[in-house]
């Protein structure tokens, strides 16, 4: 039992058909590609501390608080050019921070701006995004520290619908606006939108989970 595509599509309303997100994720050349899709790329780093041999690895991208101080407001007598800019540039930030999410949560990796060269590719983007979480998963399960990445919004409804461990109680459920769209249609996930905050220890919470997982029947399962 697992995240399928399905759950995808319903609980984020991506897309699951079209043409496979497949690309080089060769970084050589990024700023100069970024400043001829964007005009504008982040100052180069200062040189990394030297351990040993070893040098920090400096990220192929920008910082989200690069992107938000310089790419927040878009001019109101923007031309469609600097529109269309400001538009790529905020979904990059948007997907970087939720579908493609890294460990860290600071940095937006250029591959998925790369991605959003051509607007209409229609790329299947819920299927990368769920390849993307289960080579997260993976990850988390293998390293000693560091943090989890991936659509987390996806993996906790399904595990909230499908799990009774560590399910937030609601507080309430407003019926939904379709602004007078009747092709706007809510996702899954508006079902939880609105939650009871948790207050309790996480390293308690996780011992108690854990214990709860371990001992899950079928009949428990949705």
């Amino acid at each position: 039992m697992t995240l399928t595509l399905q759950d995808i599509a319903m609980i984020t309303g991506l897309p699951i058909d079209g043409k496979p997100l497949c690309m080089s994720t060769d970084s050589d050349g990024w700023r100069e590609q970024m400043f001829a899709l964007i005009g504008m790329v982040p100052p180069e780093p200062r040189e990394p501390e030297v351990e040993g041999d070893k040098k920090e690895r400096v990220a192929a991208g920008a910082t989200f608080t690069w992107i938000v101080s310089n790419f927040s407001n878009c001019p109101e007598d923007a031309n469609e050019d600097t529109v269309k800019t400001y538009a790529r540039v905020y979904m990059w930030y948007v997907i970087s921070r939720s579908m493609f999410a890294d460990g860290t949560g600071k940095n937006a990796p250029w591959m998925w701006l790369k991605a959003l060269t051509v607007f209409d590719s229609k790329w299947s983007w819920g299927s990368a995004t769920l390849a993307y979480l289960y080579r997260q998963l993976d990850e988390a399960c293998c390293r000693l520290s560091g943090g989890i990445g991936g659509c987390l919004l996806a993996l906790s409804i399904w595990s909230w619908e499908r799990l009774p461990v560590g399910r937030p109680k609601k507080v309430k459920f407003e019926d939904w606006d379709e602004k007078h769209d009747p092709l706007r249609r809510p996702t899954w996930a508006y079902k939880w939108d609105v939650l009871n905050e948790m207050t309790d220890d996480p390293s308690v919470m996780y011992k108690l989970y854990r214990s709860e997982m371990d001992a899950i029947t079928p009949e428990q399962v949705n």
